[in-house]
């Protein structure tokens, strides 16, 4: 059987409530977007990278390093309805949502998500997860997953979960900012209204919880870092500058 096509978009918005002008944050002389476009074209399963923003100066910045941008409405409530739009002239079968804040993504992991859709096509949507640090757990901004045991989500809160209480063995995760979504399915959710939960939270993969979707999360290791602070901008500055340090 032919491997299923996929593509990534890369959705780009500048008003940033919390860090304005986000994508276009300087990182070793790249801007924070341009580092999420460069991780994820080294991914073998993605055979196109989109950027799709609703401001002129990152679709600017973006071509001019080679890259490929378009502009979306400025009124999308969510980075996967911006996905949506920007997917809807493409034919490839797996769309994967690529926040635009996550610099330090591996190509690895968003090969391994592409490749949960080749063996379950009943499969709507996948996405990842990475170890929590102690520090996570009282993060807002630091989203949390917990899941069965075959993986598959049960919940994404901003609190601590799941609760500690005493000696505990249940694994606490947090959760990365990709998602794969089969190309029907991703239609389908950005035509389902926000839900309570989502409202609640601020979280729009709560949308899919409350329809009944299977979520299939997939465990990933290595460093990953999703910019929402000035805090976390530095610390990406911090890693990411460190070998140009050293020559």
């Amino acid at each position: 059987m032919a491997r299923l096509q996929a593509i990534g978009i890369i959705p780009a918005r500048y008003g940033s409530t919390r860090l304005p002008g986000k994508p276009l944050a300087l990182i070793a002389g790249q801007p924070l977007v341009w580092h999420v476009v460069e991780r994820a074209r080294a991914a073998k399963r993605l055979s196109r990278v989109v950027v799709a923003t609703d401001d002129e100066r990152i679709l600017d910045a973006v071509r001019r390093r080679g890259g490929e941008a378009v502009i979306t409405s400025p009124d999308h409530l969510s980075g996967t309805d911006r996905v949506a739009e920007a997917a809807r002239g493409c034919d490839a079968d797996i769309i994967l949502n690529v926040q635009g804040d996550e610099p330090l993504l591996e190509a690895d992991a968003i090969d391994r998500l592409v490749a949960r859709f080749d063996d379950d096509p009943e499969l709507p949507l996948a996405t990842l997860r990475r170890p929590a640090e102690a520090s996570d757990m009282g993060n807002a901004n630091v989203v949390k997953v917990v899941c069965d045991a075959r993986g598959r989500a049960l919940y994404f809160s901003r609190a601590g979960i799941p609760h500690r209480r005493g000696d505990a063995a249940a694994g606490r995760w947090a959760h990365i900012g990709v998602y794969a979504y089969r190309r029907e399915a991703l239609f389908a959710f950005a035509a389902l209204p926000p839900s309570p939960l989502e409202r609640e939270e601020g979280l729009e993969q709560l949308r899919a919880i409350e329809a009944g979707w299977r979520i299939q999360v997939e465990a990933a290791m290595g460093t990953f870092l999703g910019v929402d602070t000035p805090e976390d901008l530095e610390r990406a500055r911090q890693i990411l500058e460190r070998p140009q340090q050293a020559n």
